[in-house]
C-alpha cells in the first residue's frame, strides 16, 4: 500500500485514534483511573457475556436465562473474547476501536470503486467519524459500530445486485448475491432493527421478479430470530427480547387510531431528529435527479438511496432514537455514505471550480448551502465530543459505584434494582429487575400495562429481596403508582452535571428496620470510597 495514494484513509484513521485517546485520557483522569462506559446498557451485555463464558448461562445473572439483549451477535462476540482472554473491562472498547477502523477502511475501499477524488474521500471519512459519531459509540461499548459495518456492506451488495439489469445475474452479481444471503442473518443478529433493512431489500428483489431469491433472503435473515425466539419461549419468555418490547414504538393494530398513531410518531421523530431529516431530504432530491437522468430506479446508487430512505422511515416509526446517539447511528453512517456516493458529481464540481468569477460565485454559494444544510450533523458531532467524557463520569459516579457497593456488602443476596448492567457485571447478586428487562414476570406485567405498586411490593417480598437500589422518580411517573410505602429509605446518592443517567438521584431501600440499620451502616462505610462529586445522604 502506497502512503501517497491512500493518505485520506490514513489521516482519517489517525484522527479517529487521536480523538479516542484524548477522550480516554480525560475519562481516566476524571474516574480515578477506571475505564468506564457511557451507558449502563453496555454492562448488560458484559454481564451476559460473563455468565455465558463462566457459567454457560444466557442471562444477566448466572442463576437463570433472561432475554435481555437485542444484539445476539455482540453478546456472542464478547462471550468469545471472555472465553479466550478472561472477563475484562477493556474488551468492548478494544473491539469497537478495531471495528471503527474497519468501517473507515471499508467505506474508503468502496469510495475507491466509485473513483471519488482524494479531497472528497477525506471529507466523507471525517464526516462518518464525527457525524455517526464513532468515538462516542466506541465508549458506549455496544454493538452499534458492528451493526453499521454490516448495514453498509449489505446495502452496497444489494445495490450492486439489484442494479444488475440483465435477465439473469451476471457472474459478479451472482457472487455478490451469495454474500448477501450469508450476511443477512448477521444483520439481524447485530441488532433486531436489521429486520427493516431485510424487509426493504426483499421487497425490491420481489419487484425485480426474483421471487425465490427474495424469499430465501428473508428466510435466512429471519432464521436466527426464529431460533432464538423458540429458545426464549421454551424458557417462558417472549419470542422477542424484552428490551425491544419495552422500548419499541409498537402500535396497537386492532385500534382504529393506528393510522393517526403512525403519522404522529413519524412526524414527532422527524422533528426531533433533524440530522436524519436532512439526510432524508437530500437523499430524496438526489434520487429524483438520478432517476430522471438514468430513466430507471434500478441503478445501483439509486437502489442504495431507496433502501436508506425506506429503512430510515421504518426505523423512525417503530424503533427508538436519541439515547446517546446510538440507536440511529447506523442510519447516520449509512445516510452519509449513500448520499456522498450518489452526490459525487455535484461535490466534484464544488471541489473543482472553474476559474471565472461567475462560476466561482455559483460554487461558493452552493458550498455555503451544503454547509448550512448539514449544520444539525455538525452540531451532533461537536456536542457528542463534549458529552462523551461527561457521560462516562456519570456512569462511574452512579451505576459503577452501585456495583462496587453491592459487590462489597451484598454478594449472593437478592437485590431489587431498575438499572441492571454494572451491578450484575461487577457483583455476583441475585438481581430482581423491577423494570422488566431481566425479569420475566415484571416484564410481562409492564408489557401488558398492569404494573403497579402492589405488584412491586409482593414481588420483592416473595423473592425475599434484602434491599432495593432504585430511582424514586422512575416509579412515580406513569401508571405505576410509586414505590411501596412499607419500604424504608436508608439513604441516597446524588450526582451533578448529569448527561446520561435517567435521574440524578438513586435511592437505597430496606424492607425491615433491622436491614435498614445494616444498610445505613454499609452506606457510611462505603462513603469514603465514593467520588467526591457524589453527595450521599443517610436518613
Amino acid at each position: 500500500m502506497k502512503l501517497k495514494n491512500n493518505w485520506p484513509v490514513i489521516i482519517a484513521t489517525l484522527v479517529l485514534w487521536l480523538v479516542v485517546v484524548i477522550l480516554l485520557l480525560i475519562s481516566l483522569k476524571q474516574n480515578q483511573g477506571h475505564l468506564v462506559y457511557a451507558l449502563d446498557d453496555s454492562y448488560i451485555h458484559m454481564a451476559m457475556a460473563k455468565n455465558v463464558a463462566q457459567n454457560g448461562t444466557w442471562g444477566v445473572t448466572r442463576h437463570s436465562f433472561s432475554s435481555s439483549s437485542s444484539s445476539l451477535l455482540w453478546t456472542l462476540l464478547l462471550s468469545l473474547d471472555y472465553l479466550l482472554f478472561g472477563v475484562n473491562e477493556t474488551a468492548p472498547m478494544v473491539i469497537n476501536l478495531i471495528l471503527a477502523t474497519v468501517l473507515i477502511w471499508l467505506i474508503y475501499g468502496i469510495l475507491q470503486k466509485y473513483k471519488i477524488i482524494p479531497s472528497l474521500k477525506i471529507v466523507i471519512l471525517i464526516s462518518i467519524i464525527f457525524f455517526t459519531p464513532l468515538y462516542s459509540l466506541i465508549f458506549c461499548g455496544q454493538e452499534h459500530i458492528l451493526h453499521t459495518i454490516l448495514t453498509v456492506i449489505f446495502v452496497y451488495l444489494a445495490g450492486k445486485v439489484l442494479g444488475d439489469t440483465s435477465e439473469d445475474f451476471r457472474r459478479g452479481s451472482k457472487y455478490r448475491a451469495i454474500w448477501l444471503l450469508l450476511i443477512s442473518p448477521l444483520v439481524i443478529m447485530a441488532r433486531y432493527e436489521g429486520i427493516f433493512l431485510i424487509i426493504i431489500v426483499c421487497l425490491l428483489f420481489f419487484l425485480r421478479k426474483k421471487y425465490l431469491y427474495s424469499l430465501l433472503l428473508g428466510g435466512l435473515g429471519a432464521l436466527p430470530v426464529v431460533i432464538y425466539g423458540l429458545i426464549s419461549i421454551s424458557r417462558g419468555w417472549y419470542f422477542i427480547p424484552n428490551s425491544i418490547l419495552l422500548k419499541g414504538n409498537m402500535p396497537d393494530f386492532s385500534s382504529l387510531k393506528t393510522a393517526f398513531f403512525f403519522i404522529t410518531i413519524l412526524g414527532y421523530q422527524l422533528v426531533h431528529n433533524p440530522q436524519i431529516l436532512i439526510l432524508l431530504l437530500i437523499a430524496l432530491v438526489v434520487l429524483y435527479f438520478q432517476c430522471v437522468k438514468k430513466n430507471t430506479i434500478w441503478e445501483e446508487r439509486s437502489v442504495m438511496l431507496i433502501v436508506f430512505i425506506a429503512t430510515a422511515l421504518l426505523h423512525l416509526q417503530f424503533a427508538g432514537t436519541n439515547w446517546f446517539y446510538r440507536y440511529e447511528a447506523y442510519l447516520i453512517g449509512l445516510g452519509v455514505f449513500v448520499v456522498s456516493v450518489s452526490f459525487n458529481s455535484y461535490l466534484h464540481d464544488i471541489f473543482h471550480c472553474k476559474s471565472d468569477n461567475k462560476s466561482f460565485i455559483r460554487y461558493v454559494t452552493l458550498a455555503l448551502i451544503v454547509i448550512i444544510t448539514i449544520l444539525p450533523l455538525v452540531e451532533r458531532g461537536l456536542v457528542s465530543l463534549m458529552k462523551t467524557p461527561r457521560a462516562m463520569t456519570n456512569i462511574y459516579e452512579q451505576q459503577y459505584q452501585m456495583g462496587l457497593f453491592l459487590k462489597e456488602f451484598y454478594q449472593n443476596d437478592v437485590v431489587a434494582a431498575n438499572d441492571i448492567g454494572a451491578i450484575n457485571y461487577l457483583a455476583d447478586i441475585k438481581c430482581l429487575d423491577l423494570w422488566g428487562l431481566g425479569n420475566r414476570r415484571i416484564g410481562k406485567t409492564r408489557i401488558e400495562g398492569c404494573y403497579n405498586t402492589r405488584q412491586i411490593y409482593e414481588t420483592t417480598k416473595s423473592e425475599r429481596a434484602k434491599i432495593a437500589v432504585v430511582y424514586d422518580e422512575l416509579f412515580n411517573r406513569g401508571t405505576v403508582g410509586g414505590l411501596p410505602k412499607q419500604w424504608i429509605k436508608a439513604g441516597q446518592w446524588r450526582i451533578f452535571n448529569n448527561e446520561v443517567c435517567a435521574y440524578d438521584v438513586v435511592s437505597f431501600y430496606a424492607f425491615n428496620l433491622k436491614e435498614a440499620e445494616k444498610l445505613k451502616t454499609n452506606l457510611k462505610a462505603f462513603s469514603s470510597r465514593l467520588p467526591k462529586t457524589v453527595k450521599q445522604e443517610i436518613f
